[in-house]
């Protein structure tokens, strides 16, 4: 039953797989060989088609020439042609329907020596999800020792097999387990969903005064920017002994932050790049290192810090009466203009009573000081620090920038 189960997930979500990327969206190809790919094509200066059409327009069709008129299986890779304005993570997008994958074109393309330079024109093969799929789909170790259980023969064999087909067993009992089985494949009808998943709360980084003199001191041959399945070199100085799987955070330190009414500086961005975990021992605090999450490129002297796992926040009620005002004094990227769904960083933080979940409502100044406030939108906070928090926004009537009022929503 359990071998039929699992042939029957694989099989479903391989249809799957075949719909969120259909064979018409590819065509099979190598890339171009002395063709220089760098990673981040200039911005549009015409109206810019989505990457997923550009790369239907690129595929043949069932009905379309001899070349192209067989759909390539969910194993094979296809190739897109980059357009102005795309980006890999637009791309992956488009095409592998989530941009945290994009470190997967990167490591499809060696040619691609920095991520966020690529060209209008050049080719990128668009590596198969069918490899991922199938890790996900393969047994755990508990599942496979069951079936050599029930195959083994004996009498321990024929038990765990009287017991999967409910034979030996009176029908009080067989309900009995059948019921028991069946609470525990049972899923809660509304089970708490987070505001944001571990990884988008770890890549909207802070604002804070950390630095480290762990880095990153080297990475493969010939790499001078690095990514996600990456093997680097680092050096640890904060620890005297640092254990194998062990995980960091790997973080730059950005441009400093300025209070826009008061001029107080509250330190500096900091941007999370990724997560690595330690694969082997060196001397005197080195270290070899794979990359097993990546959200921006690092290079030689990107820092270190211990990883540890973030707390997830969710949409729940205040119940709290809090007295707390303040600005939104910085926005990520630096945008000048931020909507619904960007990170937003506060003056205030865990020293005037923020917490985790706390919601703000988002006002702009009014043009005169007789003139009442305007209600721009709403944020919630998801990191605290002692005197800055992280935030992102949950409503946004109108576009937000740095300089907001924040107050906290009663």
């Amino acid at each position: 039953m359990a071998r039929r189960s699992r042939t029957l997930v694989h099989a479903l979500s391989m249809l799957l797989l075949i719909i969120l990327l259909p064979g018409a969206a590819f065509t099979q190809g190598q890339n171009p060989a002395g063709e220089p790919q760098q990673n981040k094509a200039p911005e549009a200066q015409t109206p810019q088609k989505p990457a997923e059409a550009a790369l239907s327009e690129q595929g043949g069709s069932a009905s379309g020439p001899a070349e192209t008129s067989t759909a390539p299986s969910p194993e094979m890779a296809g190739s897109y042609t980059i357009r102005q304005g795309d980006t890999l993570w637009d791309i992956s997008n488009a095409l592998l329907k989530d941009p945290f994958l994009w470190p997967f074109i990167w490591k499809a393309n060696p040619s691609i020596t920095n991520p966020d330079l690529i060209y209008p024109g050049n080719k990128l093969m668009i590596p198969s999800l069918a490899p991922i799929e199938r890790a996900m789909q393969a047994p755990t170790a508990a599942e496979e020792k069951e079936e050599v259980m029930a195959e083994e023969p004996g009498e321990k064999g024929a038990a765990v097999l009287q017991r999967r087909q409910g034979v030996g067993a009176s029908p009080e009992k067989a309900g009995e387990e059948s019921a028991i089985t069946t609470s525990k494949l049972a899923l809660p009808q509304e089970a708490p969903t987070p505001i944001l998943d571990k990884y988008s709360m770890l890549s909207a980084g802070y604002i804070g005064e950390d630095k480290s003199n762990d880095v990153i001191v080297a990475g493969p041959e010939g790499k001078h920017y690095f990514g996600y399945d990456d093997i680097v070199d680092v050096n640890i100085r904060s620890k005297d002994d640092v254990s194998i799987g062990e995980k960091f955070i790997m973080f730059n330190r950005l441009e400093e932050v300025k209070h826009p009414v008061t001029g107080r500086k509250y330190g500096r961005l900091i941007s999370i790049l990724g997560i690595l975990e330690i694969v082997e021992k060196g001397a005197h605090g080195n270290y070899s290192a794979r990359i097993t999450t990546s959200f921006a490129v690092s290079e030689i002297g990107t820092m270190l810090m211990p990883y540890h796992e973030p707390t997830l926040v969710y949409s729940t009620p205040q119940t709290k009466d809090k007295d707390i005002s303040g600005y939104i004094i910085e926005v990520m990227d630096g945008r000048t203009i931020t909507g619904q769904a960007d990170i937003v960083y506060l003056d205030k933080g865990s020293s005037d009573g923020v917490e985790p979940g706390d919601r703000f409502l988002i006002y702009a100044s009014p043009v005169k000081k007789a003139y009442p406030r305007r209600l721009l939108g709403e944020t919630q906070v998801i990191i605290v620090k002692e005197h800055t928090s992280t935030a992102i926004v949950r409503k946004s009537a109108d576009y937000l920038e740095i300089g907001n009022q924040v107050e906290y929503k009663k």
